[in-house]
């Protein structure tokens, strides 16, 4: 089984709350302005490269932008590339918005957009969107390029969205690493880059409309608690991913909430474990009800299950019936079930997740470490249950990728272990097809099919909280979770 792929989220740690925001935050006023200060959840892994999770951070400050962007209906719609058509099974034709200049003054051309998807896909650590599609890319004209991968596939301008592919000019490739610090597109650019924040201003020569703010400052700060306390004393104007623990220490006027493509889930160890045995693993399937965790560790502000597809995902909405297998008898058999500390809710889940599993008849031990911590163990098959939050749909727009690399024999993720010809047969099915109705249906037949094999058991479908102070307008609620500071985020 092929379980190569990088993490699928940020590691964030605890920061000391001795001196609690002195130490994290500098005057909004101290350069003569009064800029918006935005509190992220945690630091770059990775100084800010784009072929890494710090993508989305640059994605989040409106730095950088990609070829193709999603609508609501995560279909694809022009950014940097105005045209896409399909030029062959596996190969498309992409024209180029004229005029786009980098934030080094140099100008968008069809070379350097192939050169930024070339490196991607020559990376180390291939962005997980495009590892084993065999993307190449080829300047057919001043503003026009190929872009081919070794199979046919459909939604390749779905995949040109993802974070990790943003374009950046040529000098950014010039040193040892990848630097974005001013080799961007988008609305603002970065002046200054720390191990503690990083300093924006607006790009007065972006392609598009003109940022409403000169500027902004963001700060890394791990801690929940420091975040929430900086946005209720004023220090921060927008904070990351209030924990749903921390939502009652905040006025309803700060919290700004939206459903997200993000589903947590337990996973269950189908190859190694009693849970191998299918009866086992339908009755510790049979014995999660996700109502406790929904209303009092979420707080009521996740919603409950509905399959592997939340109603973020308005398209989703018909799920397909399945029956879960004949359930065996515990009796006693013991279960290493495990978790992870950066998200606060998890380890919560777990707890009242492991006494239904005791409350069913299993005994339960639990594991609960940082997520690169915990990672490798996972990946290798440790845990007969692994609680994880995933976004099923970020990095694509388009199911089939959370599908394939998830639950197929062959996938990069198959945190399951996972290994069902009839689950392969079905998620296979949406490979090819090109209609977009057409493939959701199948993409739903394949969702009962993996629930049917009590691979994964739904939990919560998780609703995105930002805390916005009340002299800041337009900062968006992103289902995807990348948009936060755009060019229409203002101050009052």
């Amino acid at each position: 089984m092929n379980l190569h792929r990088r993490t699928l989220l940020s590691a964030a740690g605890p920061v000391a709350l001795g001196g609690l925001l002195a130490g994290c935050f500098t005057s909004s006023e101290s350069d003569g302005t009064d800029r918006l200060r935005i509190a992220m959840a945690g630091s770059p892994n990775a100084g800010l490269s784009p072929h890494s999770e710090d993508a989305f951070k640059l994605i989040r400050w409106s730095v950088t932008e990609t070829l193709l962007d999603l609508d609501d209906q995560a279909l694809p719609v022009a950014s940097l590339a105005v045209e896409w058509t399909r030029s062959a099974e596996n190969a498309w034709e992409l024209t180029l918005r004229e005029g786009v200049l980098f934030h080094d003054g140099s100008a968008l051309d069809a070379e350097a957009a192939a050169a930024c998807l070339n490196a991607a896909a020559a990376a180390a650590a291939v962005p997980r969107v495009i590892d084993g599609v065999g993307l190449t890319a080829e300047a057919t004209g001043d503003l026009t390029l190929a872009v081919a991968t070794a199979e046919p596939d459909p939604v390749l301008p779905q995949r040109l969205s993802s974070p990790q592919l943003g374009i950046l000019s040529p000098d950014a490739y010039s040193g040892a690493n990848i630097d974005p610090v001013g080799h961007a597109t988008g609305p603002f650019q970065i002046t200054e880059s720390t191990g503690t924040g990083a300093t924006l201003e607006r790009f007065e020569d972006y392609w598009g409309e003109a940022a409403a703010l000169d500027g902004f400052a963001a700060d890394y700060v791990p801690d929940a608690a420091t975040r929430v306390a900086a946005l209720r004393s004023g220090e921060a104007d927008v904070i990351e991913a209030v924990p749903y623990a921390q939502v009652t220490a905040l006025d309803e006027a700060l919290l700004q909430d939206a459903p997200t493509i993000r589903t947590a889930s337990l996973y269950l160890n189908t190859d190694t474990g009693p849970l191998a045995e299918t009866g086992l693993r339908a009755a510790a399937a049979a014995a999660i009800d996700p109502a406790p965790i929904v209303d009092d560790i979420y707080e009521g502000r996740a919603d409950a299950p509905e399959g592997l597809f939340g109603p973020a995902m308005a398209w989703a909405a018909d799920h397909r019936d399945y029956e879960l297998p004949e359930a065996g008898t515990p009796d006693g058999q013991t279960l290493r079930v495990a978790s992870y500390t950066n998200r606060a809710e998890l380890p919560e889940a777990l707890t009242v997740i492991a006494s239904q599993l005791e409350a069913a008849g299993f005994e339960v031990e639990t594991d609960v470490r940082d997520y690169t911590d915990i990672e490798p163990d996972m990946l290798a098959g440790e845990f007969d249950a692994f609680l994880m939050s995933r976004s099923v749909v970020q990095d694509s727009g388009d199911a089939y990728t959370y599908l394939e690399s998830d639950f197929t024999s062959e996938g990069g993720f198959n945190v399951s272990r996972l290994a069902d010809s009839a689950v392969d047969e079905t998620v296979g099915a949406v490979a090819d097809l090109t209609d977009t109705e057409e493939r959701r249906a199948a993409i739903l037949d394949a969702e009962a099919a993996i629930l049917a094999t009590a691979a994964v058991v739904p939990v919560a479908h998780e609703r995105l909280i930002t805390g916005v102070s009340e002299r800041v307008s337009g900062v968006a609620a992103d289902p995807r979770e990348l948009r936060v500071i755009t060019a229409e985020t203002s101050l009052d």
